[in-house]
């Protein structure tokens, strides 16, 4: 055993001891990089499934009140204050939506034709001016536009 602790090998056990600090250190990089991009990945399912859910919960009031989602009636004025309320709720939703599709485009290939079918039936609510200033600019000219292509 003396052979290993001697001075000639002393630099030998230094320079292992560097050279396994740099791999640990290295090993170490790579599993937090790879748990970043885990964590990412499974937050996006988990973010999927809240959106999924909350749009449910949307069309389980439409479901109960069909006037909120047809188009050219005559709303009693009970129902076009339920339809101003669920009208902003959908629209509010969307621009969430949307932001949440500029920061992952993956989302783009469920959402847009979602977005793109929402804006169809409430159109006119968004195009007036009173309403138009609850949203951020940039929603508006992309609903405006009327553009949902996935890029």
């Amino acid at each position: 055993m003396e052979i290993f602790f001697n001075e000639t090998y002393n630099t030998l056990w230094t320079a292992l001891s560097s050279i396994m600090g740099v791999v640990a250190t290295t090993l170490a990089i790579f599993a937090l990089l790879y748990s970043m991009r885990t964590y990412r990945k499974t937050m996006q399912v988990v973010h999927y499934g809240e959106i999924d859910k909350m749009y449910f919960e949307i069309l389980k009031e439409a479901l109960a009140k069909p006037h909120l989602v047809q188009q050219n009636i005559e709303r009693s004025a009970t129902q076009e204050v339920e339809y101003g309320i669920y009208a902003f709720i959908v629209w509010n939703f969307l621009e969430s939506i949307y932001d949440r599709c500029v920061l992952d485009s993956e989302l783009k290939k469920t959402w847009f034709p979602i977005i793109e079918a929402e804006r169809k039936i409430h159109l006119v609510w968004i195009q007036e001016s009173e309403n138009r200033a609850k949203f951020k600019t940039e929603f508006l000219e992309f609903i405006d536009k009327g553009k949902f292509e996935v890029a």
